[in-house]
């Protein structure tokens, strides 16, 4: 959580900002406003947006959430959560194509999200694989990380309303900066929502960690955030929820410090979120990687 002020209306106040003390007000209405504003964003706030479900107190509240969630920065988080499960699926098509005539047929599925939230993009994955490629779903495992308790719980539950059952997650509690609290052998890593909350070093850090617990050829899904002037102004102003943004090629560059050598980036069609995919070089390929 970046807030420090213990009321961010005397901050108003002292600052001399009291134009911004209605608009305060009126946004605390929005279920999704008032998170952000009282917890820095959270796991709920982010929640919230990939649901896509307006809510607030009275109907002022709930049509202020509606127009929140239609915002630019918004869609855009949602195309992040989006981006995740097309690469766990198409990383578990991958392994199913390369199991009709390989060992890879037996071969376990394992995926892991860190920090992993309410594990929501996690659990859609997993449906689609179970629906799509049952043999692969009975192999997989499906990690989620996180240092809060309270998203471990909401995602077991998720994980076990969405697929039925939830034997085939693990969500254990750990630091996405401590490499110890990284299951081994991974398919894939998720890691969004972070990143932005880093600096340089801190970031470098965390890629390492995501590449020293990948197999080799695994997928590293993340993402990166450039700034919407309005909704940028309105999370500094009324939550104190400062992000770094970075450009595609700021966030390469430290993918390839931590070892990276192949790295894909592009934008979503909002225009402010960077789709990154970062996969680990697997020795046994002849030639040189690509990086893009």
């Amino acid at each position: 959580r970046t807030r420090t002020s213990e009321s961010i209306p005397r901050r108003l106040l002292r600052e001399g900002k009291v134009h911004l003390l209605p608009v305060y007000a009126v946004m605390r209405l929005s279920d999704l406003a008032r998170e952000g504003i009282e917890n820095s964003g959270s796991y709920r706030f982010a929640d919230h947006i990939y649901r896509n479900e307006p809510s607030g107190r009275l109907g002022v509240g709930r049509a202020l959430d509606a127009v929140l969630l239609r915002m630019r920065g918004a869609r855009s988080m949602r195309n992040r959560f989006h981006h995740t499960q097309r690469e766990i699926v198409a990383a578990a098509r991958a392994l199913a194509a390369r199991g009709v005539t390989s060992t890879a047929a037996d071969a376990p599925f394992r995926v892991l999200s860190v920090p992993c939230g309410i594990a929501r993009d996690l659990a859609l994955a997993a449906r689609q694989i179970e629906r799509e490629f049952p043999d692969l779903y009975a192999r997989s495992t499906f990690f989620g990380v996180d240092l809060d308790p309270t998203p471990l719980r909401l995602s077991r539950e998720l994980a076990r309303g969405v697929t039925g059952a939830d034997d085939h997650f693990v969500f254990t509690t750990g630091d996405a900066l401590d490499a110890t609290a990284f299951p081994s052998d991974l398919d894939v890593i998720v890691s969004t929502g972070l990143g932005e909350f880093l600096d340089d070093k801190l970031l470098v850090r965390l890629y390492t960690n995501c590449h020293d617990h990948l197999r080799a050829g695994g997928t590293l899904v993340t993402s990166g955030m450039q700034a919407d002037r309005v909704a940028d102004y309105l999370m500094r102003q009324l939550a104190e929820l400062h992000t770094h943004y970075r450009r595609g090629d700021e966030m390469a560059r430290w993918l390839h410090a931590a070892g990276f050598h192949e790295v894909s980036t592009r934008q979503d069609d909002v225009g402010l979120q960077t789709l990154v995919v970062a996969r680990k070089f697997d020795r046994r390929r002849p030639g040189k990687p690509n990086a893009s």
